[in-house]
């Protein structure tokens, strides 16, 4: 299989589990909103922001690391070298894992009462940190099975992973979680937990078999600077990510207290948090599954071909990181204008809840940017520039702390919102301009920026007017929104293909990749 052609099949396989994910993700959050309440969910994110924090720790960075380690022995044909970077990234994770696990635990009391404020977080804290060496585990056979580009073995694990915690969280809520807002958020932690080491057990099978199977045969040595490496990859970015994932939680504690010094009660602030983190960004960036499943995939690709060619300006990387960026872009206005659109009844049909309406189209905005950046960033870590994305992710957060300490308090929860566009503009300028700096790649504005906007206005406005204009009769509101997404979809291609956005050649392209090469 070439190597277009595998890209393309993984990025299928990892894609479609991952937006199927994403759907039943956003369908059980609003089966949590409806039961605990938005409350519940602002103090469940605070949580799962103290949460991030510690699985940060957990891994360390050694998912990267065992991507980048083993694509690069394999792409050497070093089979030896590659078992190895596997086994000394568990070691690594081991302790990493049980290191923050045990600080969790000892510490989940102060943690929640004094950092996040609320005692009510206690419990859930102490039951999340079981998870976390489970996690640090998963996180480097993940990283293995993207290297060799097995990802079906990681996608089948992580939808194992997501029906379980459902039925568990479900089991849990029906069980404890009348008793009290506490124990509503720690149904929904034990879910996670219990999820997470039966994960890791499924992968650890697929492991075994894959690595008797494809690495049984022992060639090449072990390099003696393989964990020289693997720290050298791993640490900066430990330190990089510890720093960055604690402005943000820094940056989620201080939104509910900005808001409250706005004048909002306790639990006004907790549920306009809520809204915001639980319920509208979960929704708007499910389809970004796609995005993060191509960011994933394409570390690898420019990993090995970084390996393989000395200059970084290669045809073959311009090319890739070209095509990553303007499909990216196309693909983020597509969702950004969907979500303007429909931006009322998503927020009804999902939320039952006007005030995530609202929301929904105002940060629906950002989606093309948000979309793009994870793009970016992992072609910054393919091209071995990990420690520059983290650099400008620390300058994203840093400016988000103070915008968040200075404007709410003064424009209350709208302060909030100049933030998220704020810093989401900042981060992408600063890591779009890193790639074209190390690439020499060239953008064509027209194709990238203004074909994809004027296709996107295009199609919304046609497919307003259709459905004002034509007499149609839905029986319910959820049958009017996906019959108009689809009919905005399709009016937004042949916009593109109009405004020359999708060419010829690219139908050729995508045409040719399925198309076996005719023996000679």
């Amino acid at each position: 299989m070439n190597r277009l052609k595998r890209f393309v099949t993984n990025a299928a396989i990892l894609g479609s589990v991952s937006v199927f994910m994403h759907i039943i993700s956003v369908m059980f959050n609003a089966y949590a909103a409806n039961v605990v309440g938005a409350e519940g969910i602002g103090i469940y994110s605070l949580i799962r922001s103290a949460y991030v924090f510690a699985v940060t720790v957990a891994t360390s960075g050694i998912n990267l690391a065992v991507t980048r380690l083993v694509s690069e022995e394999l792409a050497k044909n070093n089979v030896r070298a590659a078992v190895a970077s596997v086994k000394r990234c568990t070691a690594y994770s081991l302790l990493f894992g049980f290191s923050a696990a045990i600080f969790l635990f000892a510490f989940a009391e102060p943690i929640g009462v004094n950092l996040l404020g609320d005692e009510r977080t206690v419990l859930s804290l102490k039951a999340l940190s079981v998870s976390l060496p489970f996690i640090a585990l998963s996180n480097v056979l993940a990283g293995y099975f993207n290297a060799v580009r097995r990802v079906s073995k990681s996608a089948s694990a992580s939808v194992a992973e997501q029906f379980v915690k459902i039925a568990i969280t479900v089991f849990f809520l029906q069980l404890i979680g009348p008793q009290s807002v506490e124990y509503s958020c720690l149904a929904l932690v034990l879910g996670t937990s219990i999820s997470e080491g039966l994960s890791f057990m499924y992968l650890l099978f697929f492991y075994i078999y894959d690595k008797k199977k494809y690495l049984g045969d022992k060639r090449g040595s072990v390099p003696e600077n393989l964990t020289g490496r693997m720290l050298h990859i791993s640490l900066p970015i430990a330190a990089s990510a510890y720093l960055r994932s604690g402005l943000v939680t820094v940056e989620h504690i201080l939104i509910p207290r900005g808001l409250r010094r706005f004048g909002a009660g306790q639990s006004a602030a907790l549920a306009s948090y809520g809204t915001i983190h639980g319920m509208v960004f979960p929704l708007i960036l499910f389809p970004s599954a796609v995005s993060s499943t191509f960011a994933s995939l394409i570390i690898p690709e420019l990993s090995e071909l970084s390996a393989k060619y000395e200059r970084r300006d290669a045809r073959h990387i311009k090319y890739i990181v070209s095509r990553a960026i303007t499909l990216s872009v196309m693909f983020g206005v597509a969702c950004a204008g969907v979500f303007v659109l429909f931006s009322k009844p998503l927020g009804l049909l999902v939320y039952r809840s006007e005030e995530a309406s609202k929301y929904i189209g105002v940060f629906a905005v950002l989606v093309p940017l948000m979309y793009l950046d994870m793009t970016v960033d992992g072609m910054l870590k393919g091209l071995n520039e990990q420690l520059n994305s983290m650099k400008y992710n620390i300058i994203d957060s840093a400016i988000s702390v103070f915008l968040v300490y200075t404007l709410l308090p003064e424009m209350g929860i709208w302060g909030y919102v100049v933030c998220v566009f704020v810093t989401e503009l900042v981060n992408d300028v600063l890591s779009l301009n890193r790639l074209i700096k190390v690439t020499g790649v060239k953008i064509s504005v027209w194709r990238t920026v203004i074909a994809p906007v004027m296709s996107v206005i295009g199609a919304a406005a046609v497919t307003n007017l259709i459905f004002r204009a034509l007499p149609f009769y839905f029986n319910s509101l959820a049958v009017e929104t996906v019959c108009g997404i689809f009919v905005m979809t399709a009016m937004y291609l042949a916009f593109l293909a109009v405004f020359g956005g999708v060419t010829q050649e690219d139908i050729k392209w995508l045409g040719g990749i399925f198309r076996e090469k005719k023996k000679t």
